[in-house]
C-alpha cells in the first residue's frame, strides 16, 4: 500500500502557542532581569543620555522584555490563524528587529558595559521570539 502526499501535506505547518509564548516571555524577562542585576553587580552604569528618564531600571527591563514579546507574539498568533504561511517570515523579522536594535543599547547609555548588558538582553529576547513564533507543528 502506498500513500500519496500532496504538496500541502508535505509543507510543514507553523504555529504559535499562547501558552508557550507566555512561558517564553516570562522566561526571557527572568533571564533579562538576572542580566540586569549581574550588570549592576559588575559595575555597569545604566544611566541614560538624552531621554525623559535618568536611568534604566529593573522595572523598565521587565516591561521592555515582557510586553513586546507578549504583544507582538499575540499579533503573530492571530496572523498565524489567518495566514499560517506568514509565520516563518514573522519569526525572522522579529529576530532581525531584536538584534538590529542592539545598537540602541549603546546609544542610549553612557556606559559601554551597560550597552553590552542591554545588548545581551536583546539576544535573549530574540531567542525567545525565535522559539515562540513559527515553530513547526507536530500535526
Amino acid at each position: 500500500m502506498s500513500a500519496v502526499i500532496t504538496r500541502a501535506e508535505a509543507r510543514p505547518k507553523y504555529r504559535v502557542s499562547m501558552v508557550e509564548l507566555l512561558i517564553l516571555a516570562v522566561g526571557a524577562t527572568t533571564v533579562n532581569s538576572a542580566l540586569y542585576f549581574t550588570g549592576m553587580a559588575a559595575g555597569a552604569s545604566f544611566d541614560v543620555t538624552g531621554a525623559p528618564m535618568d536611568e534604566i531600571t529593573y522595572t523598565l527591563v521587565g516591561v521592555a522584555s515582557f510586553v513586546p514579546l507578549l504583544l507582538m507574539g499575540t499579533i503573530a498568533l492571530y496572523l498565524g490563524w489567518l495566514k499560517p504561511s506568514i509565520l516563518p517570515a514573522a519569526r525572522w523579522i522579529g529576530v532581525i528587529v531584536a538584534l538590529g536594535s542592539i545598537a540602541s543599547s549603546y546609544i542610549a547609555t553612557d556606559s559601554f558595559a551597560a550597552g553590552t548588558w542591554l545588548g545581551l538582553m536583546h539576544v535573549v529576547s530574540a531567542i525567545a521570539w525565535f522559539v515562540a513564533v513559527g515553530r513547526k507543528s507536530a500535526h
